[in-house]
């Protein structure tokens, strides 16, 4: 359990984001995939693979989580945070492509304007797909600073 004054998630926090973040991925990468290598050939030409709208309610549903964690990370950690200057640029990054990904996925969802559309697409898959080196990147200058603290 961290301690109150402390920045560091709970061991359920981390394990929410974890299986969250990698559950819209996955998800999110499969869809790529299907999208663009998967289409089945059906009887008027290539046809959508059947497992591609599932792919994106599977990448909803993990949203869900996902964003329940980022709610909550404004209230403890993104304050607490705040004051370790050696993590605010990841942080400050990590929190800008997630608010990108959020925003971006809304408009993919919401906005009926196929070239709007296009390239927030590219930004959207471009963003998720980097998303896993940007939190490698975040947590392991956390850790190193706490090992540092250690010392």
């Amino acid at each position: 359990m961290p301690h109150r004054r402390s920045a560091r998630l709970a061991t359920w926090q981390l394990a929410l984001f974890s299986t969250s973040g990698l559950g819209l991925w996955l998800s999110g990468t499969c869809w790529l995939l299907l999208h663009y290598y998967g289409q089945i050939e059906g009887e008027f030409g290539p046809e959508v693979n059947p497992a591609e709208p599932w792919m994106m309610k599977i990448h909803g549903l993990f949203l869900i989580a996902a964003l329940l964690g980022i709610g909550g990370m404004f209230i403890a950690h993104i304050p607490k945070g705040w004051s370790q200057r050696h993590q605010r640029v990841a942080g400050v990054v990590l929190s800008g492509i997630l608010g990108v990904l959020i925003i971006s996925g809304y408009m993919l969802y919401y906005v009926g304007i196929e070239a709007v559309r296009a390239w927030t697409s590219v930004v959207h898959w471009f963003l998720g797909l980097s998303l896993p080196a940007i939190f490698t990147w975040h947590y392991v200058k956390a850790r190193r600073s706490r090992k540092r603290k250690h010392k």
